[in-house]
């Protein structure tokens, strides 16, 4: 067995890691990897995130960050006798000279015996011909001298795939039964043998390796603002900006920089940071904002996009929708004023289409005044593709908090527990996903999700409890002719359209009764300064202007179809405050008699 470690773990590695009392505190992942390593229960680990980040190493009175395969043998196994390194690309490789040296002298020997000459052309590349070699090294060298070895596998989805059995080849098979074993054998405890598996993403590795009580997961999250502060102080830093102090190339202190790239790893910090200091310019909290949105974007590949907020936009700028506004400031209102273990988990936004849940949403964000991220179609045809890219979006939306996270369509985005016949289970993992993640009551105020969506009913009733998207706010189109007046007022301003008395008086007795949403209103009034135009009248519109467009104008959708979705939405909403007068008064299974009678015409088309 492990011996057990001689002072406590939170300020070292594992035992195996030699002298480490001068060394940096372990903290996150490592700290996690140590403990589990240290209880001896695990011969198997599955190490998943951000791998491909530069970690802290402090060897002396500099601390340098360097990439996790230097860390791993510099500060997690220093101390290990023996440290292999694997992958399919460059085989089996080693932490040290000497190692490969000794390795060589017992695979010299092993070759007199079995009549083979690894030591002459090397070991085999292929893991399930590597494998019977690397048992008997692993029992050869406990059975002398007892000593600890450590096995790194790199890119393991490359030799364990996810598939089902049915599409596993031979050899992908025998490798998944081979880690298997090994996870399972107290032998392997015994000889004091750890197998560390390292990828991007667990959920593209075998998930029977994944779901096996012997096997342990550790997941590297982005850092955390300590981590970089930390690496800002750095010798690396350091080195990249010449040896200058800070003030000399930014604008910002340490720990408000450090604050403004939240979202990044180190490495993409590193990048943003030379691509101002090597070109010869400052860094500004300009150039933050602009790069880091970009750098984030390219790491999710372009399957998320933030949203800019406009200059003096915010809910004023919103016709109607008067209940939702007042809502929506109150919560925009905690947010700035740092109230946030009050603030919801999520705000579903049902509404028939047009209705301007987007524009909403887009003053929300401004007015809040946090960066507003919108998740866009992520999911793939390829395996393992679609798990791989949720999880970098879910892993940097956590990173990056406090952060508005906006889903459009949310009902086909978020999907449900139920999988295709034809995806193998791909549709309920994401949902899975999704649901623990908004289910996490720690984020809390650092993340505020809004769902928009037309069809709250395919909605996942998981996702509409509260601690989720408990807080239903519908939206509908003009209630009366105030508000039909309203909405074309607010939209002809930003159109540069005068409305006249006649126009005004025509508006609240020709269409003060009609049910119009902000797209309606705006199409009509394009038509109207078309013919304006057109006419040589320099956009002047008139009274017949608008009355030939909504003289001509037909709406194209389905009306049952429009009721379905505004029945949705009442028998969605969660507060009665939110719905106009004859909703609210309405008997509720009278409306869902209704809803299910315009579902089913619906079905029938």
């Amino acid at each position: 067995m492990k011996k057990a470690p001689s002072v406590a773990v939170a300020e070292v590695t594992p035992p195996l890691a030699g002298n480490a009392a001068q060394r940096l505190a372990l903290r996150g992942w490592a700290l996690e990897l140590a403990r589990r390593w240290n209880s001896a229960t695990y011969s198997l680990f599955v190490l998943h995130g951000n791998i491909f980040d530069v970690f802290p190493l402090q060897e002396g009175p500099d601390l340098a960050f360097v990439p996790l395969k230097t860390f791993l043998v510099r500060r997690l196994f220093s101390g290990r006798s023996f440290l292999l390194f694997y992958d399919i690309g460059d085989g089996l490789t080693f932490g040290s000279t000497d190692m490969q040296k000794r390795f060589f002298e017992w695979l010299e020997v092993y070759d007199q015996v079995e009549r083979t000459n690894f030591h002459e052309v090397g070991p085999p590349r292929e893991f399930t011909k590597l494998v019977p070699l690397l048992r008997r090294f692993f029992m050869r060298m406990a059975e002398e001298n007892g000593e600890g070895i450590t096995l790194i596998i790199d890119f393991p989805e490359k030799i364990i795939p996810s598939s089902t059995d049915s599409y596993a080849s031979l050899d992908e098979r025998m490798a998944l039964v081979t880690l298997l074993k090994w996870a399972a054998s107290p032998e392997m405890r015994r000889m004091d043998v750890g197998i560390v598996l390292v990828t991007e993403s667990a959920a593209e590795v075998n998930a029977d390796l994944l779901q096996n009580p012997h096997v342990a997961q550790v997941k590297i999250e982005l850092p955390d603002a300590e981590d970089r502060l930390r690496f800002l102080e750095s010798a690396s830093v350091r080195t990249m900006v010449g040896g200058k102090p800070l003030s000399d190339w930014s604008d910002l202190s340490a720990e408000d920089l450090a604050a403004r790239l939240s979202g990044l790893n180190l490495l993409r910090c590193q990048h943003l940071l030379a691509e101002a200091v090597r070109n010869g310019s400052r860094v500004t909290a300009d150039h933050v904002a602009t790069n880091k949105k970009r750098l984030i974007e390219e790491f999710c590949q372009s399957l998320i996009r933030f949203k800019n907020p406009k200059a003096g936009l915010n809910l004023d700028a919103v016709a109607t929708h008067t209940a939702a506004k007042k809502k929506l400031r109150e919560l925009a209102w905690l947010i700035k004023n740092a109230k946030r273990d009050v603030l919801e988990r999520g705000v579903l936004l049902p509404g028939r289409i047009g209705v301007g849940k987007s524009f909403l949403v887009d003053c929300f964000a401004s007015e809040c005044g946090l960066p507003v991220m919108e998740i866009g179609e992520f999911r793939s045809k390829w395996v393992g593709d679609t798990e791989l890219q949720q999880g970098r979006i879910l892993m940097t939306i956590r990173a990056l908090g406090p952060v508005v996270v906006v889903v459009d369509e949310a009902d086909a985005v978020f999907g449900g527990r139920e999988s295709g016949g034809d995806d193998s289970g791909v549709s309920g993992r994401v949902f899975a996903a999704f649901a623990a993640h908004l289910g996490d009551s720690s984020l809390r105020g650092r993340e505020l999700w809004v769902a928009m969506t037309s069809r709250p009913d395919l909605l996942a009733i998981d996702m509409k409890r509260q601690g989720r998207f408990g807080l239903c706010i519908p939206l509908f189109p003009a209630q009366g002719s105030d508000d039909v007046l309203e909405l074309f007022a607010t939209i002809a301003r930003v159109k540069k359209i005068e409305l006249g008395d006649p126009i005004k008086n025509y508006i609240r007795e020709k269409l003060g009764t009609r049910p119009l949403t902000g797209s309606d209103v705006e199409s009509i009034l394009i038509r109207a300064k078309e013919r304006a135009v057109l006419d040589r009248r320099d956009e002047d519109v008139q009274l017949g202007d608008l009355e030939e467009a909504v003289t001509s104008f037909i709406d194209p959708l389905d009306p049952h179809l429009l009721a379905l979705q505004e029945l949705a939405a009442v028998l969605a909403c969660s507060d009665r405050r939110f719905l106009p007068e004859h909703f609210r008064t309405s008997d509720r299974a009278t409306l869902q008699e209704e809803f299910l009678s315009h579902k089913q015409r619906a079905a029938r088309r």
